[in-house]
């Protein structure tokens, strides 16, 4: 990932979790959730998030149970937003949050962290900055190398549509543009109708050459998982004509992968 990309992460770091609050992200806070308990008991597991941002998904793992929490990321400025907010809550959490700044598209050996350790890695927008198949084999040989043998692997990418009807405005505080045709993929321009505004270009990469770097590392059982009605709470789901086209046409999905 380059420096570029770190650069903009550093500057809306303080702000970044408002886009959050958005509808188009919402829904996937509560797929995340809803998919994680549906795999099983995650009480007493080691959980690795690589782009963790400001913490958000280690943070679901800790309230699911897990008792040890080690993040990645790129931007040194949202690790310490993390921090930060640890700081405010760790009177009520006894499992603290290790963090790390580094760059998950690189070897991650001098984190001293131990391969094949975790039963769980949560990448929460991690491979959309993949902008070529090295850089995506890249990714998940870091996914594969942490995990434990039968490990789960749980990440938010985008559609392989690129541009599905429902981002093409900021119906769900979301907007999708397309850029350019890359090797195997296409550049895209992601902005929230967020005040500050935050955007940020990311890559999507065709699903063959998603699916094949996934292979080669040593994944399997790879699935896909879109929102649906059921991811809804019962208030929202009595506004389901507003809410029809982002399940429709939805622009991110989850990710489900095991470690061989």
């Amino acid at each position: 990932m380059a420096s570029q990309e770190r650069q903009i992460y550093d500057d809306v770091a303080g702000d970044y979790d408002i886009i959050w609050k958005t509808p188009a992200c919402t829904i996937m806070l509560e797929l995340v959730d809803q998919q994680l308990r549906a795999m099983g008991d995650w009480k007493g597991a080691h959980v690795l998030d690589l782009a963790c941002g400001t913490g958000i998904g280690l943070r679901e793992a800790r309230k699911l149970g897990a008792t040890s929490l080690v993040g990645v990321d790129i931007s040194g400025e949202m690790v310490q937003v993390a921090k930060e907010s640890e700081a405010q809550i760790s009177d009520h959490h006894p499992v603290p949050l290790q963090l790390h700044v580094a760059d998950c598209s690189q070897p991650l050996g001098h984190l001293g962290l131990e391969p094949g350790s975790f039963d769980l890695v949560i990448a929460m927008w991690l491979l959309n900055y993949a902008e070529t198949a090295e850089q995506m084999a890249a990714m998940w040989s870091n996914i594969a190398t942490y995990l434990k043998p039968g490990g789960k692997f749980v990440g938010i990418i985008q559609n392989f549509k690129h541009v599905p009807t429902s981002v093409e405005s900021h119906k769900y505080g979301a907007r999708v543009s397309y850029l350019s045709k890359i090797v195997d993929g296409a550049k895209l321009h992601v902005d929230f109708s967020t005040e500050p505004k935050i955007e940020f270009d990311i890559f999507v990469l065709d699903q063959n050459v998603f699916e094949k770097t996934c292979a080669q590392a040593g994944l399997h059982d790879l699935t896909y998982v879109r929102p649906t009605k059921e991811t809804l709470s019962p208030e929202e789901q009595e506004n389901m004509e507003w809410w029809q086209e982002l399940i429709d046409e939805y622009p991110n999905q989850i990710v489900v992968a095991t470690k061989a």
